[in-house]
């Protein structure tokens, strides 16, 4: 099962994920967020994390020249796109090999999917103006459908998920991965490395 830990925003916490098992990490690089980065700042210790996790830079309706600067950071090994950014908006991106994740709102069932340019594709939950990391799941059986009719693509399931219920969700629907941000915080941006070790743990376990 492969496991993001989002919403890292200092190098403590980036260790103590890494030294947990998180496969990858998420830094928010969106000015809306709770989690976010000044680029400038973050670049460095970004670059300085080992290349055995993948470092995922979350944008949210971006211009195509600020994804562009960001996807060239040091150390930035891919975007994750988590607004209403359109498939054109993912071809430019991947048409000029910038590796790409895009995140899809699960407002119903059977939530349409178009073809973002990219196989690998986060289902999270929609919830008023927040972009992720609200704390808030979505059925799970929603997610579920949209794996099985679409087989060769890799699901990453997010939205409410924590150290309780993670297993859970994974059992039913069986996704390529897990992420998690809000769930494993001793306070928005802060991670609680207890938290951060269960969930991995449990994801783990099924």
């Amino acid at each position: 099962m492969f496991v993001k830990i989002c919403g890292i925003t200092n190098p403590a916490d980036a260790a103590a994920a890494i030294a947990a098992g998180a496969d990858a990490l998420g830094f928010n690089f969106w000015a809306g967020s709770e989690r976010y980065l000044e680029p400038a700042n973050a670049a460095k210790w970004i670059s300085e994390l080992p290349d055995t996790v993948i470092r995922v830079a979350v944008l949210v309706n971006p211009t195509l020249a600020y994804a562009k600067a960001i996807a060239a950071i040091d150390g930035v090994d891919c975007l994750q796109l988590h607004g209403a950014e359109s498939p054109e908006f993912c071809g430019s991106l991947t048409g000029a090999k910038f590796a790409l994740w895009k995140a899809i709102p699960m407002t119903e069932p059977d939530t349409p999917l178009a073809d973002f340019r990219t196989n690998r594709l986060l289902l999270d939950t929609a919830a008023g103006p927040k972009f992720g990391g609200t704390g808030i799941s979505f059925p799970w059986k929603w997610a579920r459908d949209l794996i099985v009719a679409n087989p060769t693509r890799e699901f990453i399931l997010a939205g409410g998920l924590s150290p309780e219920n993670v297993a859970e969700a994974v059992t039913q629907a069986r996704p390529f991965g897990v992420d998690v941000a809000s769930g494993v915080e001793a306070r928005p941006g802060r991670k609680d490395i207890c938290q951060v070790r269960d969930f991995i743990t449990a994801a783990h376990s099924v």
